[in-house]
């Protein structure tokens, strides 16, 4: 199996049309994906209410480019999306609004998602979860089309094509994952498994402006210049891992998609890969897990898992007490009796849902001492 991904640089988002375009040329151009007629489905991503210059979710100028492209092809697009939070008609009006997603479909006939009804799947191939809930839109589409945001993760390390997937999920059920799959590998796992049982068309990156240190949402901006198009999804993301220097099997989705198979060889055109790799991309704090370097019997793990991991800590000068934090937090292990955030160590699972989508950033990664200490000498 010989997966193509292809890479072009953008110098800002006024060129985010011709780069789209180029990146689409490179592997057949936009006429192999979609034929006249076909819905096609737009998924970017939208994880929270940011502005575009935030680089949190898939700007607007990129999306257009993409939404013109497949009209230009005969495409019907829809544009959908499940954030995080609530899933409801009011919930999507703001995050577009916020996003910049009515201005992007502005004079095209692009159609934006209200609907949030949804259907349990049935996955009997998945290896970790066999059957999943996705959104209706998703499900009506002939092409689907997902548009991810080059970014590092507070739990995942990484999100880009396959974690943009997760979107497909409505609302609190991506809290049910989060919940049931507390453990790092079995949720990208099931990550994997959702990007098998939706199978997206095409992943086309937005690598303009990404966001590098706590990511998804409260880390730094970081300018990376690249526009990435794939067939494969987890071929996209091996290949934007190495610009950012991550290794394969530092990436769990990647590392997942690997040993299954899911891979295969990738070829890359256009721009070579060597020069764009960016060496001092800063990675989120708690990627440097102390317990990935140790090989722990079990009786022990899980008492090392609490001492040494790391965990959401709330900086209370930040806070403004909103309780979005307790309102998406899986386990419910956010107290909000006194009118800010309380985190129960014992009840929470790492997952950072509550630093991803605190809309002040005012939620911290923090890293044991010893975890910091010990790294140093063992990596």
């Amino acid at each position: 199996m010989q997966n193509k991904v292809s890479v072009v640089k953008c110098a800002d988002y006024s060129h985010a049309a011709k780069a789209v375009r180029e990146s689409l040329d490179l592997i057949g151009g936009i006429e192999k994906y979609v034929k006249k007629g076909d819905r096609v489905l737009i998924k970017p991503n939208l994880v929270s209410r940011k502005k575009p210059d935030e680089a949190v979710t898939t700007h607007p100028a990129f999306l257009r480019a993409v939404i013109e492209i497949v009209e230009e092809a005969g495409g019907k697009v829809t544009v959908a999306e499940s954030p995080g939070g609530p899933y409801n008609a009011a919930a999507l009006k703001a995050v577009y609004r916020m996003c910049g997603v009515y201005d992007a479909a502005e004079g095209t006939s692009a159609s934006l998602n209200l609907d949030t009804s949804f259907t349990e799947v049935s996955f009997d191939e998945g290896k970790t979860v066999k059957s999943l809930p996705i959104i209706n839109p998703v499900l009506d589409a002939d092409v689907i089309i997902s548009l991810p945001k080059l970014k590092t993760h507070a739990m995942t390390s990484y999100t880009g094509a396959v974690k943009n997937l997760f979107g497909t999920v409505p609302g609190t059920y991506k809290a049910e994952l989060h919940f049931r799959l507390d453990d790092r590998k079995a949720f990208c796992s099931m990550l994997v498994d959702l990007c098998e049982c939706v199978k997206p068309t095409l992943s086309i990156m937005d690598g303009v402006w990404g966001m590098e240190g706590n990511g998804p949402t409260a880390g730094q901006n970081r300018y990376i210049g690249i526009v990435m198009a794939s067939a494969s999804a987890h071929a996209l993301d091996k290949i934007a891992c190495e610009i950012i220097d991550y290794a394969p099997y530092e990436v769990d989705t990647v590392r997942e998609a690997e040993e299954r198979g899911l891979i295969g060889t990738v070829e890359t055109v256009g721009e070579p890969i060597e020069p764009l790799i960016i060496r001092d991309f800063v990675k989120p704090e708690s990627h440097f897990n102390l317990l990935k370097l140790l090989s722990l019997p079990p009786a022990v793990n899980a008492w090392a898992k609490a001492a040494l991991a790391s965990r959401p800590k709330i900086n209370y000068d930040a806070c403004v007490g909103c309780g979005e934090c307790a309102r998406c937090c899986p386990p419910k292990a956010i107290d909000m009796s006194g009118g800010k955030p309380v985190i129960d160590k014992r009840k929470c699972i790492k997952c950072f849902c509550c630093q991803e989508l605190c809309p002040q950033k005012a939620v911290m990664i923090h890293r044991p001492f010893l975890n910091r200490f010990m790294i140093k000498f063992l990596k």
